[in-house]
């Protein structure tokens, strides 16, 4: 069994890679209405809509024109974003997203911030 270790993947705006990201998640559902008809034994299910959401972490760097930056910008403006979602050097899935942001700070700690995506279209792994 071939094993990608967590520090081969990234989070990107289109190819620019996000600074000082710590890590990032995908959710993917797909919803199911019930199409069973009478006479029917077992229940069947027929799928519907997939959807997804994903959030990304990191210690807040706005220096970082090309990835934080464009992020607050796309949030700020209500603008989709390409987002890619790498777990290795090669491979990401891949989507047209929207973006909000939660930053917060600790006295003792540093500033982090992270941004939830919701899809603005459909998620393809490359």
């Amino acid at each position: 069994m071939a094993v990608i270790k967590g520090n081969a993947g990234s989070f990107r705006v289109g190819a620019n890679t996000v600074a000082e990201c710590q890590n990032w998640s995908l959710d993917i559902t797909q919803e199911y209405v019930d199409t069973t008809a009478f006479g029917d034994t077992m229940r069947e299910q027929t799928p519907t809509f997939a959807t997804w959401t994903g959030t990304a972490s990191a210690k807040y760097d706005i220096t970082d024109t090309n990835g934080q930056l464009a992020l607050q910008t796309a949030w700020l403006a209500g603008s989709s974003v390409t987002l890619r979602f790498y777990v290795s050097a090669a491979n990401y899935y891949t989507a047209l997203a929207y973006v909000s942001a939660s930053i917060g700070a600790a006295v003792d700690g540093i500033v982090e911030i992270t941004w939830n995506c919701v899809a603005a279209g459909p998620l393809t792994y490359v």
